[in-house]
C-alpha cells in the first residue's frame, strides 16, 4: 500500500471578544445578533468575558450569556443568532487557560439538568452545525471556531501515531471528531491506528469514512486518493484469499470500482493501474485487463519493473502469452535478477515454445537461486523442446539425455531452498526462507548471501549459518541488510 500523508492542522488565530474584524466580514453572511434582548444580552457578556480583567470574572460572564441562550430557547425568535453566540460563547470556554472538555451543566451556565456533564466540544459542534445549515453562506464565518480546538486535537493524535502511541492517536482522533464530525482527516488517523493494531475491519470502515466525508473538497484531495487505493488493494487481498462466492465478487467489484475512480481523478497512476489490472484479472475481465496492460507494452519506461512483472503475471493469467512475455521481458531489464519474475517468464516462454529465449532465463535462474529445484525442472523442459524440435537422431538423444539429467538433479537437491520473501523496505532489503534437508542424515551449510543492484553489482553480503537440520526436517532464515541500491538476491550452492 502507498505510504501514509500525514501533515499536522495549522490552528486558526486564537479567538478574542469576537473573532479579528477581518476574519469576521464575510461577503454576503449577516448575522443579526443584537436582538432579541437574549441575544444581544448575551453578546454583551461575551464581550465582558474577552474584556475582563480578572480571570475570575470569566467564568461569570460566560455562564450569563449561556444562561440567556438556553433557558427557555423557544421564547428566542432569532435561532440562528442564538446558536451564533452559542458559538462565540463555547469558544471562549474552551479558549481558558486549562479548560476542559466536558464540564458540569450548572457551571457551565444551564439550569435544566444542572448536575448532568457537558461536552463543550459536542456542544461547539452542534451550534455551529445549527448555524451552517441555517445560513450557509456563513461557513467561512463559524469554520475558525471548529478549527482551533479541531487542528490542536488533531495535531496531538497526529503526534502520538508518529510517536507510536496508538492509543492516545486513537483517542484524540476520535476527541477531535466531536469538533469536526465531518472532516475526514481524523477517521484518516484512525485507519492508520487500526491497521497497526490488525484491526482491519475497522481500518477498512475509516477508510470508507474518509472517501465518504471528503466529496469533492480538493483541500481532502490527497486523503481521499489515499484511501480509495489502500481500501482497494485491502479488498483484493480478502478477495484473494476467500473462496469463490458472493462475497468475493462484491469484494473485487468494490475494488475496481475504488480503483477505477481513482484513477479518474489520477490518470496515470502507475500503482494503481497496476492494482486495476489486478482486480480486473480477478473478475474474469480479460478484455479489460489488455487495455490495462496496453499502455505497459507501448510505453514500458513509464513504470517500474514489479509494475511490469505484475501487469505481465496478470496477462500471462488471462492467457495473453505474447504480452505477457514482453512485459517481463521489459520489467527483467529494470531489474535482471528477480528471482520469481525470472521464474515465471520461463514458464510463459516454455507455453510459447520459445527455446532460443528460455535458455539465458533459465540459466540465470539457476544460478542466482542454485537450491531452487524447479530451477533444474525447467531446464528440463528446455531441454525437452530442444529435443522435440530436433531432426538429428544423435542430437535428438542428447537432448534427451539432457532432460532425464536435470529430472534427475531436480530430485536431488539437498539442501532445497524455498525463498518466501524478498522485498525492498526503505533502504533495507529482506530475504526470508525455508531451508529443507533432504538427505540422511543431520546437516548445516552456510549460505553466502549478496545483494545486487539492477545492474548485477553486489551492493551487500552476509554469511547466514542454516541448521544443523535433521534429515526430513526444515528451518527457515531472515536477513535483513542495509542497501539502499538493492533490488535482487543470489547466493552460492549449498553444499
Amino acid at each position: 500500500m502507498k505510504a501514509r500523508m500525514w501533515t499536522a492542522v495549522v490552528s486558526a488565530t486564537v479567538l478574542s471578544a469576537g473573532m479579528p474584524a477581518a476574519a469576521v466580514a464575510q461577503g454576503a453572511c449577516e448575522i443579526n445578533d443584537s436582538s432579541p434582548f437574549q441575544v444581544n444580552g448575551a453578546k454583551q457578556y461575551v464581550i465582558a468575558a474577552a474584556a475582563a480583567k480578572r480571570a475570575d470574572e470569566v467564568p461569570k460572564h460566560l455562564r450569563n450569556a449561556i444562561r440567556v441562550l438556553t433557558d427557555d430557547p423557544s421564547k428566542i425568535k432569532n435561532d440562528a443568532g442564538r446558536q451564533w453566540m452559542l458559538v462565540r460563547a463555547y469558544a471562549q470556554w474552551l479558549q481558558r487557560e486549562d479548560a476542559s472538555y466536558v464540564m458540569k451543566r450548572g457551571d457551565v451556565g444551564f439550569t435544566q439538568n444542572p448536575a448532568g456533564s457537558q461536552n463543550l466540544l459536542l456542544a461547539l459542534d452542534s451550534a455551529a452545525t445549527a448555524v451552517e445549515s441555517m445560513l450557509p453562506q456563513c461557513t467561512d464565518k463559524v469554520r475558525p471556531y471548529r478549527e482551533q480546538f479541531f487542528g490542536e486535537i488533531l495535531n496531538k493524535s497526529i503526534a502520538a501515531m508518529g510517536a507510536e502511541q496508538n492509543d492516545s492517536a486513537a483517542y484524540f482522533a476520535t476527541l477531535s471528531l466531536q469538533v469536526a464530525g465531518s472532516d475526514p482527516r481524523p477517521w484518516n488517523v484512525l485507519s492508520s491506528v487500526y491497521q497497526k493494531q490488525n484491526k482491519m475491519d475497522s481500518a477498512m470502515i475509516a477508510m470508507e469514512k474518509v472517501i465518504a466525508l471528503s466529496g469533492s473538497d480538493t483541500l481532502y484531495a490527497k486523503v481521499k486518493q489515499q484511501s480509495r487505493y489502500n481500501l482497494a488493494v485491502m479488498s483484493l487481498t480478502r478477495a484473494e484469499a476467500d473462496a469463490a462466492g458472493e462475497k468475493r465478487d462484491a469484494e473485487i467489484k468494490a475494488a475496481r470500482a475504488l480503483l477505477e475512480a481513482y484513477l479518474k481523478d489520477t490518470p496515470g497512476d502507475a500503482n494503481a493501474a497496476q492494482a486495476l489490472g489486478r482486480a480486473v484479472r480477478l473478475s474474469g475481465d480479460t478484455a479489460a485487463v489488455t487495455a490495462i496492460f496496453a499502455d505497459m507494452l507501448n510505453a514500458p519506461d513509464k513504470f517500474t519493473a514489479d509494475q511490469l512483472f505484475e501487469a505481465a503475471s496478470n496477462a500471462a493469467a488471462t492467457g495473453h502469452d505474447a504480452d505477457a512475455s514482453k512485459l517481463f521481458e521489459n520489467g527483467l531489464k529494470k531489474n535482471p535478477y528477480h528471482r520469481v519474475a525470472l521464474t515465471n517468464y520461463a514458464n510463459v516462454l516454455l507455453t510459447l515454445k520459445d527455446a532460443a529465449r528460455m535458455a539465458p532465463v533459465v540459466t540465470r535462474l539457476a544460478e542466482i537461486d542454485p537450491n531452487f529445484d524447479r530451477a533444474y525442472r525447467l531446464i528440463a523442459a528446455l531441454w525437452q523442446l530442444r529435443a522435440r524440435a530436433e531432426s538429428d537422431p544423435t542430437k535428438k538423444k542428447a537432448a534427451n539425455d539432457s532432460v532425464l539429467f536435470y529430472l534427475d538433479r531436480q530430485t536431488k537437491t539437498n539442501p532445497r531452498v524455498d525463498m518466501t520473501l524478498a522485498q525492498k523496505s526503505g533502504n533495507a532489503y529482506t530475504v526470508q526462507g525455508t531451508v529443507n534437508n533432504e538427505g540422511s542424515v543431520t546437516a548445516s551449510w552456510t549460505m553466502k548471501l549478496e545483494l545486487l543492484d539492477a545492474a548485477g553489482a553486489v551492493v551487500a553480503s552476509k554469511d547466514v549459518a542454516i541448521g544443523p537440520v535433521d534429515a526430513g526436517g526444515n528451518t527457515t532464515f531472515s536477513v535483513k541488510l542495509e542497501a539502499p541500491k538493492a533490488v535482487a538476491y543470489r547466493y552460492a550452492p549449498l553444499k
